[in-house]
């Protein structure tokens, strides 16, 4: 008898959570209720796009269900990525300490009528420290940021697209 109550305490707890875990609201990454029209779009990228940003973007679309076509639905247009370097701090000899990096790219999305729906200048920023003595593992350095930074625009990029709110007809 002890093994049966066990049995139906557990499938009783295990109901209990999943029940109060749905009930929180909480989702899988991917597993947000995206408006039937944004689930077709179309991505136009400017050759200067890099590669990673675009495989990316793809990758996270494909987690939302959102079918990438051409020529159907809304349009996410990206527009030239501007990558720079700067100073942003020297040493008392006048050697550069860190840089900062900053990534910009321009966004556009279209609904299926042409309309502009969301305009905006996406832009990421990381410094990190240099060392002349080990040039090589700070440019590695510099490039795995930059992967980095593509990275999160492309987060950006899929956070405002999944909360756009499409007209009503």
């Amino acid at each position: 008898m002890s093994g049966c109550l066990k049995r139906f305490s557990t499938a009783a707890l295990l109901s209990l959570c999943c029940l109060t875990l749905t009930a929180c609201g909480f989702h899988l990454r991917g597993s947000a209720d995206i408006a039937e029209p944004l689930r077709q779009l179309t991505l136009q990228t400017q050759s200067k796009v890099p590669g990673q940003l675009e495989l990316t973007l793809r990758q996270q679309f494909r987690a939302y269900d959102i079918e990438l076509n051409s020529n159907s639905g809304y349009v996410l247009e990206l527009g030239q990525v501007n990558r720079s370097r700067r100073e942003a701090s020297l040493s008392a000899r006048a050697n550069v300490d860190e840089y900062e990096l900053t990534t910009k790219v321009p966004l556009l999305v279209k609904n299926p009528q042409g309309e502009i729906v969301l305009e905006r200048q996406l832009i990421t920023e990381r410094i990190y420290d240099y060392n002349s003595d080990t040039e090589t593992a700070s440019s590695v350095q510099e490039e795995q940021l930059y992967l980095e930074m593509d990275q999160q625009l492309a987060k950006q990029i899929i956070r405002l697209y999944v909360n756009l709110k499409p007209a009503s007809n």
